[in-house]
């Protein structure tokens, strides 16, 4: 194999990784923009990860720069291509620099999932690894001669690779997002666990987590709980009908907020923080109401909410932040996760799941049928 041969093999190396890397890194903006949930193998890292304030870096979610870094080095191997000669050291320069700036980056993210999110996305490792292949395989790149000829050939092969390559991760994509895209249905849809009683009473561990606040008696014979995210729009339409169902049920259903913040809204974090804190304070459904009631849900918002409701302002700031207010999020996170929540509204009647707008009267019926309820 000749010296150009060799060259033109690691160029294609890096051309394919760039690629890959481009695929992953769209993915999670898909993902990231549409609030959809990610398939991350099993675990809930990738949740976590994207919930964190790394998600979004000067305002623009974190995937766009890695859609940016590949495709600019996918771009950079054409150009040196098409134009073997054109400023062929500056650019050798600029894909080494191109692909130093790649690792780093990749090696300062990964540390951070590791060390401050403590939850670990797999396509953001996937995506490392793709930027340090490329980083090492750079190493084997070499400037090529003055005299060299336009490769007609190695250009037919990126236009190919690239045309395949849209191809097939427009179709992974599409297949990734799409059921998790359409499995809400605006009516509502209902599903009924029939499991043995070890995995009912599993089930209602993780809905009903120790601690956990509820409004209604304790023997309420039906549990209606909602994974919320305050600044969804269907969880505020949602709201009136909830109203309805609570107050015609008083005192014969128990009901929880479980949070499930979505990426897609960007003030739905900090929300379900503030609520956690109302929560401490002993004031979770007064001040949930107020989040559903109004649209504004910055810092200051918040904290002028608490102090309507004569909460402990001093201790009510330091909590929005606090690690342990993350701990309660991320659980329900996770308790959402393996129970099958990838959207919001989500409801469970005991073990029940409801997804999407519920109807009222639908909603009521359930809950009559499931706790054995007369309407005496």
């Amino acid at each position: 194999m000749t010296v150009l041969q060799r060259v033109f093999l690691v160029r294609r190396a890096m051309f394919v990784v760039a690629l890959a890397g481009f695929f992953i890194a769209t993915y999670l903006f898909v993902t990231y923009t549409t609030g959809g949930p990610i398939v991350c193998g099993g675990t809930h890292g990738c949740d976590l990860v994207r919930l964190s304030s790394r998600a979004t870096m000067f305002g623009l979610p974190t995937p766009l720069y890695g859609m940016a870094f590949y495709l600019g080095m996918a771009a950079l191997l054409v150009v040196r291509t098409a134009w073997p000669t054109y400023q062929r050291r500056w650019l050798y320069r600029l894909t080494m620099i191109g692909a130093t700036v790649g690792l780093i980056e990749s090696l300062f993210l990964t540390f951070v999932q590791a060390f401050e999110i403590k939850a670990f996305c797999t396509w953001c490792l996937a995506s490392a690894v793709a930027a340090t292949l490329l980083f090492i395989i750079s190493w084997f790149d070499k400037v090529l001669d003055a005299d060299t000829p336009v490769p007609t050939r190695e250009l037919a092969f990126q236009f190919y690779v690239f045309f395949a390559t849209m191809i097939v991760g427009t179709v992974a994509i599409v297949f990734l997002v799409y059921p998790q895209r359409t499995s809400t249905v605006p009516n509502a849809a209902l599903s009924s666990y029939q499991p043995d009683q070890g995995e009912v009473d599993a089930v209602r561990a993780s809905l009903l987590p120790e601690g956990l606040t509820t409004d209604g008696p304790s023997d309420a014979p039906v549990t209606l709980v909602e994974f919320v995210d305050f600044e969804c729009p269907s969880c505020r339409q949602a709201h009136a009908e909830l109203q309805r169902v609570r107050s015609e049920l008083q005192g014969k259903i128990r009901f929880a907020y479980r949070h499930f913040p979505l990426p897609i809204h960007s003030h739905a974090l900090a929300s379900a923080a503030a609520a956690v804190c109302a929560d401490r304070q002993g004031a979770l459904f007064p001040y949930a109401e107020l989040l559903m009631e109004e649209d504004k849900l910055e810092r200051a918002d918040l904290v002028r909410r608490a102090a309507e409701l004569r909460l402990d302002v001093d201790a009510f700031v330091p909590c929005l932040t606090a690690t342990s207010t993350r701990m309660i999020i991320e659980r329900d996170l996770n308790a959402g996760g393996e129970l099958g929540v990838n959207s919001t509204p989500t409801f469970f009647v005991n073990t029940t799941m409801i997804v999407g707008l519920p109807n009222a009267d639908q909603l009521i019926e359930l809950i009559k049928q499931e706790g054995g309820i007369t309407n005496k």
